[in-house]
């Protein structure tokens, strides 16, 4: 059961601290008043800052510390100003009394390409808060919290969408009355320069997939910055075709301009496919017990997106030219389509859903998966693979592997009975697969094991790529 140590702001500025087993329903809780003492009569309240821990003992340790700090200490914690409050704990001591006083499992426990997240209290700490120091949100995808109180204002009102917008649901799917089920996404790229067109296909193909369908349509909105040239235009428009005839979708529209005020080009896709309607996998079709299969390995995207645009950095920080070409090639071997992938899971066993890690890593969809199932997971630390270069670049980077841009692997809920019939099916069909952990009770959480014990899985406030880029060089 995962318990969860927040932080509010009450109506006068002060900050309230506490814990709980269910944040939901104690914030509602707090702004009916139906919690006597200090928030009642200093409502309306505001969720700033949570914290997530694997027991109510560690939780309620870190509760009394946070408490204890000065106002300037809650407020550095709050903001993610990670500097600024490594001074006023003189390096993270108060954190490391936190993690020595729980039953967590040691660093040499878990696989060496994942023990920056879940073996370093510092490198905990500081994926948890969504804001910077200006209060203004982060580059990269909206906290959850934010996310989801948002898409609750979509209300349903058109029984033709049978999955409409949700956290975990990357693709509607459309009833438009013939043999098959419409299915419409979109994303933007964002973060990449070189061979942008190619991600933009793929990653809104992958969604497309990962619902059973076939990609077969789509459209691309490209926004050149000023003082653009033909040849970056021409460029763009090549590897839009390529991309397209790679997986047979057909380039049917889109818009193209020179916009004011971007420092690089961007592309929104918009991808549109079928699906025959018994062979929908709906993004909510885990079930208790079923095993977590993933694909491939991680960060295939996040270490190419570093390798090609930060090339110069990475060699700064030690990185060996070898290794920055190795995680160039990963955009094409072994690629960030999960197509094939999801189209050979499909053809075996009864698949019950899938997901693609994209922004925030393989944690940030593991909890994804979770929520959208109402179901918890528990990942084998040790099952979990890490590419070679992905390893390198992280360990000189500073950078936790775990919240990585990750297309490129898929994460694929099956019956436990078919786990090693799908992954024998994938194998035939050149993927590689593993098991790495299984769906259990919504309260135990979305956890880590390893051999001597296990935590929670961090949730990572922006993608570790967006992090790094956006850092000083």
């Amino acid at each position: 059961m995962p318990f969860v140590v927040y932080i509010l702001r009450c109506s006068d500025g002060s900050y309230y601290v506490a814990h709980t087993d269910d944040l939901e329903h104690r914030l509602a809780e707090h702004q009916r008043g139906a919690i006597p003492g200090y928030t009642h009569k200093r409502r309306p309240v505001a969720l700033v800052f949570a914290d997530e821990f694997g027991s109510r003992v560690e939780a309620l340790e870190r509760e009394r510390q946070v408490k204890g700090w000065s106002r300037a200490k809650k407020e550095a914690l709050i903001a993610g100003n990670w500097t600024r409050l490594r001074r006023l704990t003189q390096a993270f001591s108060g954190v490391r009394k936190v993690i020595r006083g729980s039953a967590l499992p040691s660093a040499s426990s878990f696989p060496e390409g994942l023990r920056s997240a879940f073996a370093d209290p510092a490198a905990t700490l500081r994926l948890r808060s969504g804001r910077t120091g200006s209060g203004r949100l982060p580059a990269g995808k909206l906290p959850a919290d934010l996310l989801a109180r948002l898409l609750s204002q979509v209300t349903g009102g058109d029984s033709r969408v049978l999955i409409g917008p949700g956290v975990g649901r990357d693709a509607a799917v459309i009833d438009a009355g013939g043999p098959k089920l419409l299915i419409a996404k979109s994303d933007p790229i964002t973060f990449a320069g070189d061979r942008i067109a190619w991600y933009a296909v793929h990653v809104n193909a992958n969604d497309i997939a990962c619902l059973g369908g076939r990609p077969s349509w789509f459209l691309a909105t490209v926004l050149l910055p000023e003082g653009a040239t033909r040849r970056l235009a021409e460029s763009i428009f090549r590897q839009l075709l390529e991309a397209c005839r790679s997986l047979g979708v057909a380039l049917v529209g889109g818009h193209t301009e020179i916009t004011q005020g971007l420092a690089r080009p961007i592309i929104s896709g918009a991808m549109l496919g079928e699906v025959e309607r018994e062979r929908l996998v709906r993004p909510d079709g885990a079930r208790l017990d079923d095993a977590l299969l993933l694909t491939k390995a991680i960060a295939i995207e996040g270490t190419s997106v570093l390798a090609r645009e930060a090339d110069e950095r990475l060699r700064k920080l030690g990185v060996k030219r070898k290794t920055i070409a190795e995680g160039k090639r990963y955009l094409l071997e072994p690629g960030i389509s999960v197509v094939a992938d999801a189209q050979a899971a499909c053809a075996g066993a009864a698949v019950h859903a899938m997901h693609d890690p994209t922004e925030g890593g393989l944690a940030t969809a593991l909890h994804e998966m979770a929520a959208v199932s109402n179901l918890g997971i528990a990942v084998d630390a040790g099952q979990v693979p890490v590419l070679p270069a992905t390893q390198e670049i992280c360990r000189a980077a500073g950078l936790d592997p775990m919240g990585l841009l990750a297309s490129g692997a898929l994460l694929i809920a099956v019956a436990a009975k078919d786990a090693a019939g799908t992954v024998a099916t994938l194998a035939e069909a050149g993927v590689p697969a593993r098991r790495i952990g299984r769906f259990v009770s919504r309260r135990a959480g979305v956890i880590m094991e390893a051999d001597n014990g296990r935590r929670s899985v961090p949730r990572f406030a922006r993608d570790e790529l967006a992090r790094f880029l956006s850092e000083p060089g």
